[in-house]
Order: C-alpha cells, then structure tokens, then sequence
C-alpha cells in the first residue's frame, strides 16, 4: 500500500530554469498536502585543488571564499538577493490562478539545505533518507526522446540510489 507522503525532496542546482521544476515539485506538495524540502548540493573540490587553492591563497582566504558561496546559496534558496526575490514572486505567480493558493504561512516549504559532499547524487540520496521522503523532485538537462528517457548523469546516478521514487522534470527547450 502506498502511504501519504508527508516530505517532498526538491533538489535545485539554482539555475533560472529550475523555476519549472520548482513549479512541479510545489504542486505536487500542495496536491499531496506534504512538506517541501528543497536542497542544494554544492560538490566539494577534489583534495588536490583544494591544497593548490590554499597554498595559492591561504587557509584563512579559502575558508572565507568557502563560506561566502554557501552563503550566497542558501541566500538565493530563501530569497535574500534580488533575483531569488524576482523568482519568489513569480512562483507566488503560480498560485494566482489557483483557488485555495497558500498564504505565505501555509508554504509547503518546511526546510531549506545547503549542503556539500564529494557526490552530489549521493548528497540528494541521503537527504531524502534523512528526511524520510517520499519521493524526490529533479530537473533534466537534456532533450529529446532518447536523452528524456536515459537522463543526464546526475539523474541516472539519484535513479540508481534512491530508494524512493524520482519524479525527473524535464527543462523547457531553450
């Protein structure tokens, strides 16, 4: 029997064009009345590059450069910059047309990550066990009847993982 999902994982590379996908995983949360988890992943450098980045520019710089990304990530994820604020507002575009829309109180959104590991995809794996997800909301790059069913590497990789299901969106032609 399949029971209720009480979390949903959108998983975002914070590109303009995740808003689509962001659209999906919303309305899939509002439909299932569940929580929105979004998560960003950023991939760790190899130990290699991160020792030349250092000695390049000190442990103190590096770490300061470091921080400011992870920053300036979860500041676009919650709408702290102006493009993140533009986007916000035509995500709250989306529920216009709805009835019954959310009030900003009644976001589905229960947590925003920033997180960072060698493998993104097992980043996303692991949150969404972590969480206790039902399943987990991506985008696809790719195009095209072979490229949609085969996915880009990031997704083949979270379907080979996960051991919920994978709702993969694909990104509008451009």
């Amino acid at each position: 029997m399949i029971k209720k999902p009480r979390n949903i994982l959108f998983a975002s590379d914070l590109s303009v064009d995740m808003k689509q996908i962001f659209e999906h995983a919303v309305a899939m949360a509002t439909y299932a009345d569940a929580n929105l988890i979004v998560l960003h992943v950023m991939e760790e450098s190899s130990p290699s590059a991160e020792r030349q980045v250092k000695m390049a520019f000190g442990e103190s710089l590096y770490q300061e450069i470091k921080a400011k990304h992870k920053s300036g990530a979860r500041d676009l994820l919650i709408g702290k910059n102006v493009d993140a604020l533009r986007i916000r507002q035509a995500i709250a575009g989306f529920f216009e047309d709805r009835e019954n829309a959310p009030s900003h109180a009644d976001s589905p959104i229960k947590k925003i990550l920033v997180a960072e590991g060698r493998s993104i995809a097992d980043e996303i794996v692991s949150t969404a066990i972590e969480e206790d997800c039902a399943f987990i909301v991506m985008g696809c790059r790719q195009q095209g009847l072979l490229a949609q069913t085969m996915g880009d590497k990031l997704v083949r990789k979270v379907l080979k993982r996960a051991s919920v299901p994978v709702f993969v969106v694909p990104r509008a032609n451009e």
